[in-house]
Formats: structure tokens, sequence, C-alpha cells
């Protein structure tokens, strides 16, 4: 019966005698070596081959085994055993002595159970083991009350704890949240028998502070499917939501920024046709809350002028091209174009994911629109709108190439400077505006009307023959003699007007040269008035813009020169100072006379240039002999100003700077302007005066006599000296009128405490009439023509037959 029960329950029952040989053998022996009762019985155990010498060291197991039941004990223990196939598994064995005296042949009971199933879980249960120790996450385990009951050394590196002070503890040693909330949550998770992934916490540690905790719950069961608590797997994840953290502020930047640019992203899946778009990529095409910005939405909302581009930009894509650079117009829901800059790159991912492709989308709207404005403002004169030189150049020769009667006509305002300086030059703005717009009400349709700059106009007229050019440029005249209505002013203009026709060979710049010549023509007879090209012009035109070229580099090359002119007192013979006087030596025409080019000078601007280097070289000069020569301690320079310097708003700036540079005595000098200029100038600059009296520098008002100065006016500029025009001078002698003018200049200086100085003077007989009049200074060829720098030394050196100055005065820019 115990045989039989024993095999019921699968354990091998070997009974042996006291020589150690087999004398029972059950049905599970059998079953579990192989081996059958009639091939054991009989047989010495060692002899059967049953043990596993190799892997459970059988030899001294045996001994091991046989030595305790020699004293009477009892064995027990696992060791590996061999089937008679030779595969070596554990058993489980317990070896006793049969103790008593029994009617059968038996001395040693062993009994054995394979526990291969046994090993093989307790080997997967130390390997799993080792993993969970091995894990860098904590992997914690809780009963139903939430008490710890595992706690791995990834859990004692995360939270600080061991594994003794942690297992017993609950689990709120961990959590910073609510209890309540945080069991609900969990508790609900798990009673539906879900794993709870993904839960995002933050748990305590140890040494108080706080960290990220991403967690992986499981239930876990009983042997009856019970709940009995539940698994944990908790990863460290506060790098991770630092660095996710960071990620959403950069992108937050980053859309700030796009928003700020005006730069939007779009990305389309080539296989899905799914799409994602930035919010300001739907900003920028007006798209509403919850459109998607699909292509075909995208090719709706382009502008029809370009949508066959995109097509085919987009199609090029699809077959493979890598990347699209391009612009294009796109109209919104709400009307409004926009001008968009699209860079596609196409993006192609391994096999197992679709390509895309990533859409940049700049809105150069603006950047357009200030292309378009600059572009205009290229083509265009900014004050009046009108063509400017390019455009009309642009235009004239299209005319020509077409074989059209082409005409050019010049129209220049007369004497313009003197309403910029009578009115103002924002006042003359205005004028040239309204002239503009007068002049394109007569010409037709077609025609051209542009300003080339300053008071000229171009008007280029196609079909138009010679009578017809001289009927339109009479027109124009007679219009420009209807007032024009400025600041509650009427103001007259004369214009001169120089008619060009086109010839066989004529280019766009000839034709335009030609009108010029004739318009300079038309003013060199007393202007309003006009006149045709001929050949005959085209000399003079050039020859003044090749004067006009060479006075531009004329400062920077140094051909400019100054000489000066002995001022004297014609009762001691003292010389008192020097009239400086502007020359030029052009590098080509030789030496060039200051009527021919300060005119030019005046006209262009250059004069500011030119007259503040003639200002700084003569306060150096004549600095440099009054310390220097004999007899010249007391001499002073004047420079002549011209009214475009004197209403320069750094003038004062200009004249403190050269008196600073050369070390003169500042009233040693005085500024020369004419009278007319004067005049000219009703509303010269006060601040300018008041400067230039406080710094001491004289003002001399030349040419006087010519331009009807009032006392009151004298008075109010402060001015020192007086001087008389040569042309009342040259009169002396020959009539009463220059001595006349002179006694009353003398008288108005006398009353106004001035110092008169005549220029001119030429023979005995004007000397002596002066004299009589009782004129102190004078200057001119009687004494000495203007002299070289390098000659001045040899001048104080020689007597003169009787005058020489002490406190005088130099000008500039004279002849």
């Amino acid at each position: 019966m115990q045989s039989l029960l024993l095999d019921e329950i699968g354990q091998s029952v070997i009974g042996m005698d006291a020589q150690w040989r087999v004398t029972y053998w059950n049905r599970a022996s059998e079953l579990l070596y192989g081996l059958s009762a009639s091939e054991a019985l009989g047989a010495a155990i060692a002899d059967i081959g049953i043990v596993g010498a190799e892997r459970s060291h059988g030899e001294s197991v045996s001994r091991e085994i046989a030595q305790r039941i020699a004293a009477g004990g009892d064995w027990s223990g696992e060791l590996w055993v061999r089937h008679r196939t030779g595969k070596e598994f554990p058993v489980h064995a317990t070896v006793s002595p049969v103790r008593g005296r029994h009617t059968v042949p038996v001395a040693v009971v062993a009994i054995s159970k394979d526990i291969t199933d046994r090993k093989h879980n307790e080997a997967v249960l130390r390997r799993f083991s080792a993993v969970i120790e091995s894990s860098g996450d904590a992997i914690v385990s809780a009963d139903m009350t939430g008490t710890i009951t595992s706690w791995n050394s990834g859990a004692a590196r995360m939270f600080g704890w061991t594994a003794r002070e942690a297992v017993g503890q609950s689990y709120r040693l961990l959590t910073t949240r609510d209890h309540k909330d945080f069991d609900e949550e969990v508790r609900a998770s798990i009673g539906s028998g879900r794993f709870v992934t993904g839960l995002a916490v933050r748990w305590g540690r140890k040494d108080g502070s706080v960290i990220d905790v991403e967690l992986t719950v499981s239930p876990v069961y009983g042997p009856n499917g019970e709940q009995i608590g539940a698994s944990a797997i908790a990863r460290d994840i506060t790098e991770i939501q630092r660095l996710r953290a960071a990620a959403a502020v950069e992108r937050e930047k980053l859309l700030a920024a796009q928003e700020m640019a005006h730069v939007g992203s779009v990305e389309h899946t080539k296989e899905t046709g799914e799409t994602w778009h930035s919010e300001e990529f739907g900003r920028i095409f007006g798209l509403g809350p919850g459109q998607t910005a699909t292509r075909d939405l995208m090719l709706e909302l382009t502008h029809p002028e370009d949508r066959e581009r995109v097509q085919a930009v987009w199609k090029d894509l699809d077959e493979g091209t890598v990347f699209a650079d391009f612009e294009y117009r796109i109209v919104r829901a709400d009307g409004q174009q926009r001008w968009l800059h699209s860079r596609i790159r196409n993006v192609e991912v391994d096999e197992r994911k679709p390509g895309r492709f990533l859409d940049t989308v700049l809105d150069i709207t603006e950047r357009k629109q200030a292309e378009q404005i600059l572009e205009w403002q290229a083509r265009h004169d900014p004050l009046t709108g009108l063509p400017n030189r390019y455009v009309i150049t642009e235009v004239l020769q299209d005319l020509l190439d077409r074989d059209s009667r082409a005409v050019v006509m010049f129209v220049d305002v007369d004497r313009f400077k003197l309403i910029n300086d009578g009115i103002g030059h924002g006042a003359g703005d205005t004028i040239l505006m309204l002239l503009g717009e007068r002049l394109k009400s007569f010409v037709k349709s077609g025609d051209t009307v542009g300003r080339f700059g300053g008071d000229e106009f171009v008007i280029v007229c196609g079909d138009l023959m010679l009578r017809g050019a001289r009927t339109l440029a009479e027109r124009i005249r007679q219009s420009t003699r209807h007032p024009f209505e400025v600041d509650g002013r009427k103001i007259y203009l004369n214009v001169s007007v120089g008619i060009a026709l086109a010839g066989p060979d004529d280019t766009a710049e000839s034709m335009l040269q030609g009108a010029d010549a004739a318009m300079y023509r038309a003013k060199s007879a007393g202007g309003d008035s006009s006149a045709v090209y001929d050949v005959l012009m085209s000399g003079k035109a050039a020859g003044r813009l090749n004067l006009e070229s060479g006075l531009r580099l004329a400062l920077e090359r140094g051909e400019f020169s100054l000489n000066y002119q002995p001022i004297v007192d014609v009762n001691s013979g003292d010389t008192i100072g020097f009239e400086a006087l502007l020359r030029w030596q052009h590098g080509e025409h030789g030496l060039i006379g200051p009527d021919t080019f300060i005119p030019i000078a005046e006209e262009t601007g250059l004069i500011i240039p030119i007259g503040t280097w003639v200002l700084r070289e003569a306060l150096r000069q004549v600095q440099q002999w009054r310390g220097r020569l004999k007899g010249a301690a007391g001499v002073s320079a004047a420079v002549n100003i011209s009214g475009r310097q004197f209403l320069a708003t750094d003038f004062t700036d200009i004249v403190e700077a050269a008196i600073q540079a050369a070390g003169i005595d500042p009233s040693a000098v005085d500024l020369e302007i004419t009278e007319t200029v004067l005049m000219d100038q009703p509303d010269l600059p006060k601040e300018t005066l008041q400067r230039l009296h406080s710094l001491g520098v004289g003002l001399s008002i030349d040419d006087f006599g010519t331009g009807y100065s009032s006392l009151s006016y004298l008075r109010w500029l402060s001015a020192r000296t007086l001087k008389i025009d040569r042309t009342f001078v040259e009169e002396l002698g020959r009539g009463p009128h220059g001595a006349t003018i002179i006694e009353l200049v003398l008288g108005m200086a006398e009353s106004l405490s001035l110092r008169v100085v005549a220029e001119g003077v030429e023979t005995a007989e004007q000397l002596a009439e002066l004299r009589r009049l009782g004129i102190r200074y004078a200057q001119g060829f009687y004494w000495s023509p203007p002299l070289p720098p390098e000659d001045v030394p040899a001048w104080f050196e020689k007597p003169l037959s009787g005058v020489r100055l002490r406190s005088g005065a130099v000008g500039a820019l004279e002849c």
C-alpha cells in the first residue's frame, strides 16, 4: 500500500541492503531513471549509473551519504542524477537506514523527487531578481493597505532609503500629492484590471528633495485570483521634464520669433496627406479656427496669376526634387493680398515612415512694398513725383527706336534763385510742384513731363514737327505768366525753353544735350524765350559741361590759388591789407578767370567747399605775413562771401574754425558780400550776423552804390566797411556823377561810423580826386596788380610813391 501511494505521488523509492544492492525498485523509479525493476534489482547502486558524477560531484556526495548512514543518521538534500539516456536532472532525496528488525531484506531506503521544474523556476526567479536589482528604475511593491513589501536597489538609489528602511513603511513615505486623490486615481485604474502607465507624479526623497517620476502600476494577484497588492515601476524623469520645459520655452520663443518675423511653417505628409501648420502660418494665410492648410486650400488662396507656378513647384517636389525656393502671392479670405517667400524641403525618411514636405513661409509683403517704393523713387523725382532723368532717357530712346518724330524740350525757370532766396526754399518747392502740374496739362496723352533737378523740367513728345514744338513752347511760356498762389502771395515766373528735334543719328543722350544747349542759348538771350537746337550750340554746351566737370575736381587736384592785391592808406602810404583773388589754373585749358567759373560754382553749389578753402587759405597766409614781414603786423584779411555761403547753417562754425586754424585776430578779418546779394537776401539769418559780430569779425559791403541800400539796413547789418564800386571811380574826372555818388556814400558812412574803401583806382587823376573828396583808403592797379604770395615780401621792402595803409580788409572770389 505504501509503495502504491509513493508511485501515485511520483516519488522514487529504492530499497538497498547493507551492501548497497538494490532490493526494491518501485514504478516511480522506473519512470524517473528509465530502468526497469528487473534491470535494477540485485545490482549495486553505484553500478547502475544513476548518480550524476560530473554536475553534483557524485563521489563526494555518495561518500557523504554512506558516512551518514554508517553513523546511523539520515541524509537529505539535492543532488544531480542521470537517466539511462544520459540526461542529468536534479532531485531532492532523503536517504535513511531501516531501523529495527524486519522480514524484508532492506537496510537503506532512498526516496527522491524530480525537482527540475522547481530548479528552473528558481533560476528564472534569480534572473528576474537580478534584473530587478540591476534596473535603474525603482521597482516597489505594496500590499492592499499600502504597506511597502519590496524595494529594489534602484529604489534605494532613486529615493535614498534602503530596503531595510522602506519595507514595512506606508507608500505615503514617497507621495507629495493629496493621499486620497492619489489613492482613488490609482485604485480606480487598477481595479479595472488594467495597467496604469505614464502616470506623472512628484515623489519625495529621503533628503527632502522632490523629483519628477513616471509610474507604471500593475495589480498583484494571489493564488486564488484575488488582488493582494500592486507593483510599481518608477522612472526618474526630472531631467526629461526639465528638458521638456526648456524645449517648451524654446518652442514658445520660436513661435514668438516666427510671429515677429512673420514666418510660418507647414508640414505635409506625402502618402497620407496629413498636414500640420504653425499659428503664424494660419495668421499669414488668414485661416480660421480648425481650418487645415491642405494643398487644395493653399492653392485656392494663391493669387490666380501665381497658381500655375505653385503647382509646377509641387509637381517637381512630388517627383523627387529636394528643395524649392520661390515667391508668390496669396489673396486671403478678407481680400487682403500678401507676398510670400516659400522655402520647401523634401524630407525623405526610412522606408517604414512616409516622407514629408517642410515648408517655411515668410511674409515679405512689407519688403515687396518697400521695393516697389524704392523702384518708384529710383524712377521719379521725389519732390514733384514726375519721371526723372532715367525714365525720360528710357522713354525718349524708345521713341527713337520706333522712328517716331521725337521732340525734347528743356524748360528752365529764369532767376529761380531769387525766388528761393526771396520767399524761402519751401515756397520754392511748392512752385516747382505747381509748375510740374501746369506743364502736364499742356501735353497730350502719351507725352512725358519729367524733372531733371533744380528748376529744370523736360518734356518728351512724339510725332511733333518744328512748328508744333514752337507753338507748344510758346503756350508753356505764356502759361507761366499766370500767377502761382503760394502762401497767400502771387508769384510770376518767366521760363526759357530749349527745343531739340530728332535727327537720323540722334540718341536719347544727344537729344537731351541738344535741348539743354538750346535752353542755355535762350537764357543767354535774356530769358523768357525759346530756342531751337542747332549743331553750332554743341560746342558751347560741351565746353560748359567740361568746365563744370573740371571744377568738381579742381580742389582735389590743387588747381586753385590766391593772388593778393594791396589796399593802401592814400594819406600815409601804408599797406593795411590785401584783397585775396581766386585763380584757377586748369590742367588742360590753363588759367580760367573767376567771371567764367564762379557763376558755375554758384549754380552747382560748389561755391561752398571752394569758399571754405579760400577762407582758410587767405587767413593762414595773411597771418603768416603778419608774424614774419616787417610792416605787415597790422594788415588784416577779408574774404568775399557768396550768398549761398552766408545762408549755410554752419557758416559761422566754418569762419570760427578758419580763424582758430590760422591763429589770426578776429578783428583783422572782414567778410565781403556784395550789396546786390544783400538786397536779394531780405531775410538774412539774424543769428549768423549776431554771432559774427560777437566773434569780432567785420562785415564789408562790396560794390556799394549799385544796390540802393537804405541807412536802416546798413545799421541793422552792423557793417564795418563800405567799398565803393569801381564804376563810380572810373567816372571821376569825366563828369560830376561819380563824385556825387562818392560824396553821398561818404556822408552816409560818416553818419554810421563806417570806413570807406574805393576800388579800381588806376590813374593819378582818380587818386587826386579821391583825396579831394576825403577818401582815405583805396586799392587798384595804380599801386599794384594782384600779387602771387611769393611776391608779397618784396612788396613790403620797396617804397611806394606815396601810399601805404595800416588797417584794411581783404576780399576773395573777385576778379
